[in-house]
């Protein structure tokens, strides 16, 4: 079985999706980068042996070489780049949100939909150890029946540190109720 050859839009502060995704030998490469950072762009043939990186997202999508993308840009971006992704048959793993308004999100799925490409939109914590364990122990009874949930969710260094950059401007993002409650609403699901 050949790796599926992934191309990886935005390459910064989520940049762990591609590092997991990279399994050369096991079902995924990461093939090719496009970043706007040139100093991201220049780390890539070290992170990504044999990958290439370009400047602009459109170059990547219109390589016939890479089979799906993961867009991982800041949320204002999204819409854009996914429904370009789309459009040109490429499954797309978008990192949440899907889109930062309804019609966004709507624009999006209906790219999605006309093309017949797989769409899917990540980071539901549902699918991590911890939490799946949590859910175990609750389905076992092994803490009797919950009353009440309460959820802490901690932003990186904090909420102030997480306003000092795209998510300050309002027209890039939905803020912290989508942005970081999403979470605590899924694990509470």
């Amino acid at each position: 079985m050949e790796d599926l050859r992934i191309g990886v839009i935005g390459l910064g502060l989520r940049a762990n999706l591609a590092v997991a995704a990279h399994r050369p030998g096991h079902g995924s490469v990461v093939a090719a980068v496009a970043d706007t950072d040139e100093a991201v762009r220049a780390r890539v043939p070290e992170r990504f042996e044999g990958a290439r990186a370009v400047a602009d997202h459109r170059t990547l999508l219109d390589d016939p070489g890479i089979e799906a993308v993961i867009v991982a840009t800041p949320d204002g971006t999204h819409e854009a780049i996914a429904r370009a992704a789309l459009s040109a048959g490429k499954p797309t793993y978008l990192e949440k949100p899907l889109g930062i308004t309804v019609e966004q999100c709507n624009a999006i799925l209906r790219a999605g939909y006309e093309s017949g490409t797989w769409l899917y939109v990540g980071h539901n914590m549902r699918h991590m150890g911890v939490v799946r364990l949590m859910r175990d122990l609750i389905a076992r009874g092994d803490i009797g029946e919950p009353k009440t949930v309460w959820v802490r969710h901690f932003v990186s260094y904090g909420g102030d540190y997480y306003f000092k950059d795209w998510h300050a401007d309002r027209r890039r993002t939905t803020g912290l109720l989508l942005q970081k409650a999403a979470h605590a609403i899924d694990v509470v699901h």
